[in-house]
């Protein structure tokens, strides 16, 4: 039996040339988080349960990385916009480091939040961030 492996999904940033996307190197891990608002379609007849319907879906991408440097047009690409408050497009292709655009499973345009970076002592220098949708995905092959 063939097992999916974690370490073939990669993180990949827009460049300046729109349409053109770098991997982001050094991902140690990377997670995509679903949920969905609940909508209370309860009524007195359904006493004594509630019933709820999904609502809106909220989706988040958190992902570590060991900045792998020089790297300018991926960890320093993302360190940079990460200051600021435009969203920027992503993509997760599942063909490893050589992902080509047929490897696309994933792209949104996304904000960077939660950017933190930990620099330990007798440790490799750590970042994680959150990506939050600024738009619906335009791909989504992993659901």
């Amino acid at each position: 039996m063939t097992k999916k492996l974690g370490n073939d999904y990669r993180l990949w940033i827009e460049s300046a040339t729109a349409g053109t996307y770098n991997e982001i190197k050094g991902g140690t891990s990377l997670k995509i988080n679903r949920t969905s608002n609940l909508i209370d379609t309860s009524t007195k007849d359904d006493f004594p349960y509630g019933t709820q319907a999904p609502g809106l879906k909220a989706l988040t991408i958190d992902s570590e990385i060991y900045p792998n440097l020089p790297d300018a047009n991926g960890f320093t690409r993302l360190e940079t916009l990460a200051a600021g408050t435009s969203p920027i497009e992503f993509q997760i292709r599942k063909g490893g480091s050589a992902g080509a655009t047929g490897d696309v499973v994933f792209e949104a345009s996304m904000y960077v939040g939660n950017f933190n970076t930990d620099m330990g002592k007798n440790d490799v220098v750590k970042c994680d961030f959150q990506l939050t949708l600024a738009a619906a995905p335009t791909t989504d092959a992993l659901q």
